[in-house]
């Protein structure tokens, strides 16, 4: 099987460390372990990772401690995966940078399935860095989306999107003025479904309202219960009704 990228497992349980590493290697991934915070440091400072698997607890930190101080060396994407089920931990894992959370014990084909979609999207995002000449640039009330070059522009200026906000946004964008149901933009962005983990989805949403959207315009709105509806601020439709 060819081999698609190296992981960082960063777990302290090693029973669970290699049974992860048994998984990533039959699906034709190199892998490395870390057991500590200390350990993921040296191993992410010595090479680059496709992807990373971060527990949350570990024996000299926390995993969030960590995720932040991987956004300042890479991009890579970050999947935690934990026992702690609670939605403030989901959100302080995802707001610290990271791209995913999984809930112990994991789904093997689910997680394989999550980590193919976020090294392909990483990819995909990485390669537009050198994109071809003829552009192809959608514009909305106030920022532009270079769909080539994977880059939204507001007021002159490059907005920071993580590969999952942009993937996010680029489907909004396919579907304006649509009501988009939360299970099927899950699906599209993550490649399973997700009923069980609308959280994740509900803060990479959010994180993206704030920098496409500071101006609190309702690029992004919310159908209660339903999903979101993106419309461009200077031609909404009529409020859809919250049901």
């Amino acid at each position: 099987m060819q081999s698609t990228g190296r992981i960082l497992i960063v777990e302290d349980d090693r029973d669970l460390s290699e049974i992860t590493d048994i998984h990533l290697k039959n699906a034709g991934y190199a892998a490395d372990a870390a057991y500590s915070l200390a350990d993921a440091v040296r191993l992410i400072g010595e090479r680059a990772y496709a992807l990373i698997l971060l527990d949350i607890m570990l024996p000299d930190g926390e995993g969030f401690e960590l995720c932040r101080t991987i956004r300042e060396r890479c991009s890579c994407p970050i999947i935690f995966i934990s026992c702690i089920d609670d939605g403030d931990s989901i959100v302080s894992a995802l707001r610290s940078g990271g791209d995913d959370y999984m809930t112990k014990p994991v789904d093997w084909k689910e997680l394989l399935a999550r980590i193919e979609a976020h090294i392909r999207r990483a990819t995909v995002y990485a390669d537009s860095e050198t994109p071809p000449l003829d552009a192809d640039v959608s514009r909305f009330g106030s920022f532009s989306v270079d769909k080539q070059r994977r880059r939204v522009r507001r007021d002159g200026e490059t907005i920071d999107l993580t590969p999952i906000e942009y993937a996010i946004l680029e489907y909004f964008c396919a579907n304006s003025g649509e009501l988009i149901l939360y299970n099927d933009l899950y699906r599209n962005i993550w490649g399973t479904d997700g009923f069980d983990d609308l959280r994740t989805l509900a803060v990479h949403v959010s994180n993206l309202r704030k920098k496409i959207d500071p101006d609190h315009a309702g690029v992004i709105e919310t159908v209660r219960n339903a999903g979101y509806i993106f419309c461009d601020a200077e031609a909404r439709p009529k409020r859809a009704v919250h049901r």
